[in-house]
């Protein structure tokens, strides 16, 4: 007869301890089972919601930081010359996370308004559009002259937006938000010599019988605004460029047109009216209008505008923010601890985190919670086990001593409860499969409405985060919702909790039986039996 046919027997001989002893690991089991469905649950919810969410990371300057502690400098002087030393994104930054095999696409991009030309941009039809054109009818006049006083004091919306990539690629068209119809998106030689091309949407091609391949031209300033410069060097010339379009794409953006937001949006707010130019085109056209007006003022306001002053071409081409498009949602957190010691003082790696953290606070507290709870049960049954296990040798002595006198080694005896232990517990962990699948979806549920209603009762959210926007820039971020993040919450006990229970149950086993093995090793059976007699 071997240890285990001798566990086998014991197991259904004593029926009264195995039972106890089942009922024991059948409530330890439930309790686990929740605890890790619950964490499960949360876990998942929170990877789920970040697949839905576009995988972007900004490299942008942190100016709050920067404005912070310059404010803490008192003499004026030293923060003059901290405010010269201002933070730059430069090129080498930018491509210095770019190179990472991560990184599917970089929007390095600068936004400009512009006015159209040789064309016409496309009318929106709201109430900014009809606002605007009444203000044009009622400065002119019967004859149709227009008053010069209100000529001066007339304002003129562009009605054209230019985003300008310093890199022959964008998020956009990666991630499908614009579509190529016709032609290509400008290259890396466009961007090398800066190429007066452009890329123009549908709407705005169809309006104007725009081809591939065609030119169009735009002011790049509001050409009645040469009136204020009398004496500089400035011409209309130096407001004109002259595009050919290389490309007509189609944006997949959309507004509606009921909302506020397009009852008062400008022309040049909207995507049908937004051209693609390479970034080093148009930055070199204003770069060279920036020149000839400072140097204007050089001369009519001296005190102000000094030589030295004069913001070299890199300086003022450069940007504040270049966002990076990641080939997996998931790797986003990854890539920010891998480069976040890389950027330099006052430069960040902003991932939405701290709004997606705010908002998973309550699966957050879920998690800490669980874990905690299965740790409790885990250590507490270990300590129950092993008591009943040290307590049961008392009243199998005599048992023992027979076994050792009879040439069954002590590992042999220590096995044989090892292999009780094992069948009574995978019989109630068994049970406590299918009773917690059923009650652990209900606690979940419950469990997270309480912790999200504490959350609303003591703590309001904050949903807002720490990014910078400013004029035109995308918000590339995904927008969530404390809602789309819990409604991805559900408890489910699949094949790999099932497998943590039983693999758990093993080791609250294996640890249990390890003072009662010291104990066993200890005993002697010529004493055993002497004491028995």
């Amino acid at each position: 007869m071997n240890f285990f046919n001798r566990a086998m027997k014991n197991v259904t001989r004593r029926m009264s301890k195995s039972i106890l002893l089942a009922v024991t690991f059948f409530l330890i089991g439930n309790l686990v089972i929740i605890g890790l469905g619950i964490n499960n649950a949360a876990s998942n919810a929170k990877i789920l919601t970040r697949q839905k969410m576009r995988a972007v990371v900004a490299l942008e300057i942190d100016y709050n930081a920067f404005y912070n502690e310059a404010d803490k400098i008192t003499d004026d002087d030293e923060r003059e010359a901290f405010y010269k030393n201002s933070p730059r994104l430069t090129t080498e930054k930018v491509e210095n996370l770019k190179i990472d095999e991560r990184v599917k696409a970089v929007n390095n991009i600068s936004v400009y308004q512009v006015y159209a030309k040789s064309f016409e941009s496309v009318p929106l039809n709201n109430d900014f559009d009809k606002q605007y054109t009444d203000n044009q009818d009622s400065e002119a006049s019967v004859d149709g002259s227009v008053d010069s006083s209100m000529a001066m004091r007339s304002w003129r919306p562009a009605d054209l937006r230019v985003q300008a990539n310093r890199y022959p690629e964008m998020i956009e068209f990666e991630d499908g938000t614009y579509e190529m119809l016709e032609g290509r998106f400008y290259n890396q030689d466009d961007l090398n010599n800066s190429a007066a091309v452009v890329c123009v949407p549908q709407e705005l091609a169809e309006l104007n019988n725009i081809r591939v391949g065609d030119t169009i031209s735009v002011n790049t300033n509001n050409p009645d605004d040469l009136q204020y410069m009398e004496g500089s060097d400035l011409t209309e010339a130096d407001y004109e460029l002259s595009l050919e379009v290389i490309g007509i794409y189609k944006s997949n953006e959309q507004v509606d047109q009921n909302s506020d937001e397009y009852k008062w949006m400008a022309r040049y707010e909207a995507p049908q009216n937004t051209l693609l130019i390479p970034a080093t085109t148009i930055s070199d056209k204003y770069y060279e209008s920036y020149v000839k007006s400072y140097r204007y003022y050089m001369t009519t306001q001296p005190e102000y505008y000094k030589e030295e002053d004069l913001m070299a071409k890199e300086d003022y081409n450069s940007s504040s923010k270049a966002v990076y498009l990641l080939n997996d949602p998931l790797q986003v957190d990854q890539f920010v601890a891998d480069h976040e010691n890389e950027t330099g003082d006052y430069i960040v790696l902003n991932a939405n985190n701290d709004t997606f953290k705010k908002l998973a606070r309550p699966l957050d507290t879920l998690s800490l919670f669980s874990n905690i709870i299965v740790w409790i049960v885990v250590i507490n049954a270990v300590v129950i086990i092993t008591l009943v296990t040290a307590l049961t040798l008392k009243t199998r002595e005599y048992e023992i001593g027979v076994l050792l006198s009879i040439g069954v080694s002590k590992m042999k005896i220590v096995a044989q409860f090892f292999v009780e232990l094992i069948v009574v517990a995978l019989i109630g962990f068994t049970l406590s499969v299918l009773s917690g699948s059923l009650i652990a979806k209900q606690v979940g549920a419950a469990v997270l409405n309480y912790q999200v209603d504490t959350e609303n009762q003591y703590g309001e959210l904050d949903d807002q985060n720490n990014t910078n926007y400013y004029w035109g820039e995308s918000n590339y971020f995904t927008e969530i919702s404390q809602d789309d993040l819990l409604a991805e919450y559900e408890v489910q006990i699949n094949p790999l909790i099932i497998g943590e229970i039983y693999i758990l149950g093993i080791g609250v086993v294996f640890i249990s039986i390890l003072i009662p093995s010291f104990m066993i090793m200890r005993f002697n059976p010529k004493k055993i039996l002497m004491n028995q007699n």
